[in-house]
């Protein structure tokens, strides 16, 4: 071939070069990303459980395992069959492992998991015709973090203090187990009894820092902007409820909590309480306004029970809320 015919032929496979290049690299990007799209869904390998039983307590974790011929949105999903707590793992991918669905003991949805047997459930949405189950014993349920103040499990005794105002708060109120509690087996429960005037404060409950052990509740920090407060509260979704959180101040330095003499530091806006269940409530110590020189006195913390008396019927209805797993945390809420 002479110089002038390579000269121009040149060029051309360049150009043929680029182009089977270019060829190449779609045929490796398109051909994963269509069947991800378009292609039918298998399953290489069902669920798997890293072990059947799993001690949180003691730093135990466990992992679940599966494998798709695809990338595919799935969740699983662990329910405790005593507490009817409920863990949520997601992801998209086509391997599910211990780097994408590891548990450590924590939940989604309250309450929160005990010592029980657990349902596991791989579920792919889009794939509504496909699950599969399998089981994990809790031997012991996870530790959480921060300062208790109390999660009910023994009787308070004198270190709680209810007081009544208009309604009278009913002989319900008090310790109860009758629906599952958000952590444990037991919760408080403050309910209004009277129905005979328009309601507005009902009563209160408070709960004193002796109950620790202390005279002064014994926070993890008493840097307002790193100590947060937190418990979990029930509702059953009335539209007449409101809860109330105070912190309440020794002020004369007494060591007890005096109506009329000590100041009460409260979490800004009332809890319409419109929910339904379960939920974890948590807030700033810095948003009520109290310095960390008046933290290291508070002597206790009040929860108190109002009716809104604008939206009540005529004769105005009972009201009421429960709580559990009153508790301080250091730089951020409890993690659940």
């Amino acid at each position: 071939m002479n110089n002038f015919k390579l000269y121009h032929l040149l060029p051309v496979l360049l150009i043929c070069a680029l182009i089977s290049a270019c060829d190449h690299e779609t045929d490796e990007f398109d051909g994963p990303f269509l069947v991800d799209r378009f292609g039918e869904f298998t399953v290489v390998q069902g669920l798997g459980i890293s072990q059947p039983t799993v001690d949180f307590a003691a730093g135990e974790t466990v992992f679940f395992t599966a494998e798709f011929n695809k990338n595919v949105n799935w969740i699983i999903q662990i329910t405790g069959m005593e507490s009817g707590a409920v863990k949520r793992i997601e992801g998209f991918d086509r391997s599910i492992n211990a780097g994408n669905a590891t548990w450590t003991g924590g939940t989604t949805d309250l309450p929160v998991f005990k010592a029980e047997n657990c349902m596991v459930e791989l579920l792919v949405p889009e794939e509504p015709d496909f699950m599969d189950a399998g089981e994990v014993e809790v031997i012991s349920a996870k530790i959480y973090e921060g300062g208790l103040v109390t999660d009910f499990e023994t009787d308070p005794g004198a270190d709680i203090f209810f007081g009544n105002f208009e309604f009278e708060l009913s002989p319900e109120s008090g310790r109860r187990d009758d629906i599952p509690a958000a952590q444990g087996d037991t919760y408080y429960l403050l309910r209004g009894t009277d129905n005979s005037v328009p309601n507005f404060f009902v009563g209160l409950m408070r709960i004193n820092a002796s109950i620790t052990g202390e005279t002064y509740m014994p926070f993890p920090t008493t840097v307002p902007e790193e100590l947060y407060f937190n418990c979990f509260m029930y509702s059953d979704g009335s539209p007449h409820t409101i809860a109330v959180i105070q912190f309440s101040f020794d002020s004369n330095d007494n060591g007890v909590y005096d109506d009329g003499i000590d100041a009460n530091f409260q979490v800004p806006g009332d809890f319409p309480l419109t929910w339904e269940g379960w939920r974890h409530i948590n807030h700033p110590l810095s948003e009520v306004g109290i310095t960390q020189e008046q933290l290291e006195k508070i002597v206790a913390v009040r929860f108190l029970l109002i009716s809104d008396m604008n939206s009540q019927p005529d004769p105005p209805v009972p009201v009421d809320y429960c709580f559990d797993f009153v508790t301080f945390t250091a730089g951020g809420p409890l993690e659940l």
